[in-house]
């Protein structure tokens, strides 16, 4: 196994050398890598997250990622700025590939005129970061304005003073004098 990134709140590298066929990865970061993925994404915190994880690694070097994340987040409303429970439930679906595969299916899907063509992640030097993919996963699924259940915006715009038709009528009396 590669060593993890200190750069990233949670990382689990993974060498795509290890993986053949079909492999099932589940990642539950702990307590401290929670706290740095809440800090990282603005959250109060982060009692619970999970993922579980389908990998395949074809032949030709493309890896596909498809599972589950589960998490239970803490966001701060927009409205009252409080902390309030979020219960995250979302799909991960992910592809990867050397750089090689990459630029064979780009030109492939330019030939074919494929407009709708998502290239794959690239895989850097041979390894996969999980963790990575579970925080990104993550980050996607937030509201970027949470707003707690029933939370009710008690500000406005400010009142316009209202204008009398006799404060028209001295603003021309007093462009005539």
């Amino acid at each position: 196994m590669s060593k993890p990134d200190p750069d990233l709140p949670f990382s689990h590298p993974v060498p795509v050398a290890t993986l053949h066929g079909e492999t099932y990865l589940k990642l539950a970061p702990d307590a401290a890598a929670r706290e740095r993925i809440a800090d990282e994404l603005s959250l109060d915190g982060i009692d619970a997250l999970s993922a579980e994880m389908k990998v395949t690694h074809a032949n030709n070097g493309l890896v596909t990622i498809e599972g589950q994340l589960e998490a239970k987040v803490h966001p701060v409303c927009v409205v009252s700025l409080e902390p309030f429970d979020q219960t995250i439930s979302e799909p991960v679906i992910v592809k990867f590939a050397p750089a090689g595969l990459i630029e064979k299916m780009t030109t492939r899907a330019e030939e074919n005129g494929d407009e709708d063509f998502e290239p794959p992640d690239e895989i850097i030097d041979g390894v996969i970061d999980f963790g990575a993919v579970v925080t990104e996963f993550l980050a996607l699924s937030l509201d970027p304005y949470p707003r707690k259940p029933n939370a009710v915006f008690k500000g406005g715009d400010p009142v316009e003073p209202k204008i009398s038709p006799f404060d028209a009528l001295k603003a021309l009396k007093a462009d005539k004098a």
